[in-house]
């Protein structure tokens, strides 16, 4: 099993950041770019079997005038096969070529959103955490930008490396002339593009940051829209809107002029050099110019050929230049993904609880099935270059009520995340149950009951955020619920909701006061009735006498045959059985080397 984990860590260890492609995954678009290049070397047979046909068909009309050979009925409808032969044959590439870049785009898409769910998901919940309209966009517009990125641009790069200079070297073969002229125009063109795409990647990400700001302008002034009108702030508010809606339009209009700069340039590059083509091929067939070639004079069939290929040369530069937009909105959106999961994570990367999964939930079968004890050997923590434990070592027994004392930044709610795997110790480890955190945090998530103090309620109806205590496929009746609303003493407030346990709730409770909003958590955490730790991170902190005594009572009731960590500052609640550690005093006897 250790062999497994250690590979499966590996494989962690090989993903790469949130919103970029697996090594499968980058193989796949670099194939899809080279089998748009194939589908664009076709069109040099097809253009040599058009020439020579024409020429050929020329030669007929007017046999003195050339010097090319007639052609029968027989070759002509052998030409006219192969050409479409070859049109489907391009047609089914560049198909096949578009759609495995499209869906491998779809899959980074994907992933990259889960991905950012899950680093959200795994975050510490005392952490902050962006405004729900600034993520929203982010997992939404800014994963969107992903996918024109890496099924365009990703792609168009390999195609610009195979058919220009192919094309360049079998124009040389007729005329080194026309090949030195496609030469200087063709490469303007990246150059250019390059220069007004600096340009152009900053004012997507201007852009970009608008867009993020004014969903998140939007979305908050919504949920609190009742508050702005109470207190007469919604004129301004209407206000604040119109403004980040113009800052957000004058953004968009500036990346559209670069657009349109960019196709400018574009066309008038491409035209240029398939216009230098053409007249240098018809002073060449007129007999004014007679250099560019090595030796003989160009022909018809020749001239033609080159004329053909001229603008497939410039294709793909055409195709990148358009797909540089992409690259510059992909680019932008990978900056703003790797700052928000910077933000919510750690790091970059999704946190490797799903490998452990199915392992823990054995480690959780011995170790949660009873109340575990805990035990902090040697830890040592910094958060952000700040030292938070130093050596630290604590033990909790089994089944004990343990209360964590001290100033704001002592590491209380640091110790809980340590325990729920938000944070890993620098030194030492973390035993829960006689097993490592590492290993069992994942199904401790799913097996303790957490009080914060500022619990959240769902949209949706009071029974509706009580049930998300409880594990999926467990039973529950009217009657449970019941008992763990009288537990919080929260029965009779929801007797006196116009639809009792139906009643629907605003996001974050809107419509209930803060002891309200207490109580019914309180309720929510005591259905979780299987769970043996409890962990509790000012549970009463702002709430009156009265409802603090409510929770109180609750706490004693959950405690009660369960493991329990409780940070409080409140004398009420020290007043319950347990042992009181003043994390100030224990930090301070392990920087000394002094066992607690």
């Amino acid at each position: 099993m250790l062999k497994r984990l250690s590979s499966d860590t590996a494989e962690l260890e090989a993903r790469p950041a949130i919103g970029h492609p697996l090594e499968s995954e980058g193989r796949t678009l670099r194939r899809a770019g080279q089998i748009l290049g194939v589908s664009d070397l076709l069109w040099i047979p097809q253009a040599g079997l058009i020439s020579v046909a024409l020429g050929a068909m020329l030669a007929e009309l007017i046999p003195v005038a050339t010097a090319l050979p007639q052609t029968s009925s027989v070759h002509l409808l052998v030409s006219v096969a192969g050409l479409i032969c070859l049109a489907v044959l391009r047609t089914a590439l560049q198909n096949h070529a578009l759609n495995s870049a499209r869906r491998t785009a779809r899959k980074i898409q994907s992933r990259a959103r889960a991905d950012l769910l899950q680093v959200a998901v795994q975050r510490s919940p005392a952490a902050d955490f962006p405004a729900s309209g600034v993520f929203a966009a982010q997992i939404t517009e800014q994963v969107d930008l992903l996918g024109p990125y890496y099924r365009n641009y990703v792609p168009q790069v390999v195609r610009l490396k195979l058919v220009p200079p192919a094309i360049v070297l079998v124009t040389a073969w007729f005329s080194w002339l026309a090949a030195l002229i496609l030469l200087i125009c063709g490469p303007l063109i990246p150059v250019f593009m390059a220069l007004i795409g600096m340009k152009a990647k900053a004012a997507s990400a201007e852009q970009q940051e608008e867009l993020t700001r004014l969903s998140g302008i939007l979305l908050d002034r919504i949920r609190g829209l009742e508050t702005l009108i109470l207190f007469g702030a919604a004129g301004r508010t209407q206000e604040d809107i119109r403004v980040a809606g113009e800052r957000f339009r004058q953004g968009t209009m500036r990346v559209l002029k670069i657009a349109f700069l960019s196709s400018t340039v574009l066309e008038l590059f491409s035209a240029l050099g398939i216009a230098f083509c053409a007249v240098y091929v018809g002073f060449s067939l007129l007999g004014d110019i007679d250099f560019g070639t090595w030796g003989a004079p160009l022909t018809y069939s020749a001239g033609l050929f080159v004329l053909l290929l001229a603008p497939e040369f410039f294709a793909p530069l055409r195709a990148y230049a358009a797909a540089y937009h992409d690259r510059a909105a992909g680019i932008a959106a990978l900056e703003k993904i790797a700052v928000l999961s910077g933000q919510i994570g750690p790091d970059g990367s999704a946190h490797p609880e799903h490998i452990f999964k199915a392992d823990s939930d054995v480690f959780a079968a011995e170790s949660l099935a009873v109340p575990p004890s805990i035990r902090f050997s040697g830890v040592s923590l910094a958060l952000s270059g700040r030292p938070v434990f130093a050596n630290m070592d604590l033990e909790v027994a089994a089944g004990e009520t343990v209360f964590l004392t001290g100033p704001s930044g002592s590491g209380k709610t640091t110790l809980m995340d340590c325990l729920l795997g938000f944070h890993q110790p620098c030194e030492g480890e973390i035993w829960i149950g006689g097993q490592s955190a590492r290993m069992v945090a994942g199904a401790l998530r799913r097996n303790v009951i957490w009080l914060s103090q500022a619990p959240r309620l769902f949209h949706g109806s009071v029974k509706a955020n009580l049930l998300k205590g409880v594990d999926p496929g467990t039973a529950v009746d009217e009657d449970d619920l019941w008992q763990a609303l009288r537990l919080a003493g929260a029965e009779s407030l929801v007797r006196r909701l116009p639809r009792g346990l139906a009643t629907p709730l605003g996001e974050d409770g809107f419509g209930l006061s803060v002891g309200e909003i207490r109580r019914v958590a309180l309720a929510r955490a005591a259905m979780r009735r299987t769970a043996t730790l409890l962990l509790a991170d000012e549970p009463t902190a702002g709430l009156d006498e009265d409802t603090a005594a409510d929770v109180i009572r609750g706490l004693k009731t959950l405690a009660a045959g369960r493991t329990s960590l409780i940070a409080s500052h409140d004398a009420a609640v020290l007043e319950m059985p347990g042992r009181i550690l003043d994390l100030v005093t224990l930090s301070a006897g392990a920087r000394e080397g002094v066992a607690p």
